[in-house]
């Protein structure tokens, strides 16, 4: 057997069980070794984590070590530091070579989300000249009442990174980002569509479409208001050309209802709000708008055996990898959210 053999395969065996205990009444919670008080003992390092995501995509921490550029006992040391804070082990050691431990396989998809992050960061900062602003077109709902708040804290956190936000129908922003007009949309996804335009998509907010009623008029007396009644009253809306329009429609007519024209249509929730106050007309809009008006007294009602659901979905063109790093950044900032799932197939 070779010394380069030999190492290999030292290296890739898992090293006999030492006895453990506790040191400075270090303790593991959740799975992340910490200190008396459930303090960590130190932030994980981003280089561990290349290290580990490298050993376990490989599959040989050899092999990651080559590709990494660095020797197999300073590959071996930062997966064993990296191992000594999580608390786990995140690596079976074999000799055949590596593979994630379940704790491993649940920390490979975090470290990876974040490593992204990290490249365009790099990326970001290397650049010789000033980041070219990113361009987003965005579902109004999300434009007025959850954008202003997510790029507000990614550009606080990053001075060099500036956006420009156009609000617009979904339709309108699908087509946008497909024309290369924009970096990146955020749409409402129509379930009972099939969108042919073959844009990247990932659900980032829910919320669903739900009934405001001002005060005085009589579906303030239903705890949900007929199916057959809502059909045939017109209310206010937004444009009828939105993502909303539609679902509202589509899930009327499966249950054998035709809808009414509405009786006003406008182009912001706020106005909408506004006009159904003023009017006595009850509005269709959606859930998140209703919650930002409790000032206005006006009551939320849905519909007696169906619901609106609403998805917005973040969309872009082609590989996540082939946009700029700026706009990386700022995607992947979004798909971080808490509710940011693939869509179901």
């Amino acid at each position: 057997m070779s010394v380069a053999e030999r190492d290999h395969h030292r290296d890739d065996v898992a090293p006999p069980k030492r006895p453990t205990e506790p040191l400075d009444s270090a303790k593991t919670v959740g799975g992340a070794r910490t200190r008396a008080g459930n303090v960590p003992v130190r932030d994980l390092e981003v280089v561990e984590l290349r290290a580990f995501c490298a050993a376990a995509t490989l599959g040989s921490i050899a092999e990651a070590a080559r590709a990494m550029k660095i020797s197999q006992p300073a590959m071996s040391k930062r997966l064993r530091a990296l191992e000594a804070v999580v608390g786990s082990e995140l690596l079976e050691r074999s000799s055949r070579g590596v593979t994630p431990t379940p704790a491993g396989v649940e920390l490979y998809s975090a470290a990876r989300r974040l490593l992204r992050n990290a490249d365009s960061v790099q990326a970001l900062i290397k650049s010789p000249t000033p980041a070219s602003p990113v361009r987003i077109a965005s579902s109004p709902t999300i434009a007025d009442l959850r954008l202003p708040h997510v790029l507000g804290e990614l550009t606080a956190s990053e001075p060099r990174l500036t956006a420009e936000l156009i609000s617009a129908n979904s339709s309108l922003v699908r087509e946008l980002v497909a024309d290369g007009r924009v970096d990146l949309g955020i749409a409402g996804l129509d379930p009972y569509a099939l969108d042919t335009d073959g844009l990247q998509e990932r659900i980032v907010w829910r919320d669903e479409l739900v009934i405001v009623v001002p005060p005085g008029h009589p579906w303030e007396e239903f705890d949900e208001v007929p199916a057959a009644e809502f059909a045939a009253t017109p209310v206010l809306q937004r444009d009828p050309w939105s993502n909303s329009s539609r679902i509202v429609t589509s899930a009327l007519d499966r249950v054998g209802l035709e809808r009414a024209q509405p009786k006003a249509v406008v182009g912001s929730n706020a106005t909408v709000v506004a006009m159904a106050r003023a009017t006595g007309t009850p509005a269709l809009i959606s859930g998140l708008s209703a919650r930002v008006h409790p000032e206005l007294s006006l009551e939320v009602r849905r519909v007696e055996g169906l619901r609106f659901g609403l998805e917005y979905g973040l969309v872009w063109v082609g590989s996540m990898d082939d946009l700029r790093p700026e706009v990386q950044l700022v995607a992947n900032h979004i798909l971080q959210l808490p509710f940011a799932r693939s869509r179901p197939a």
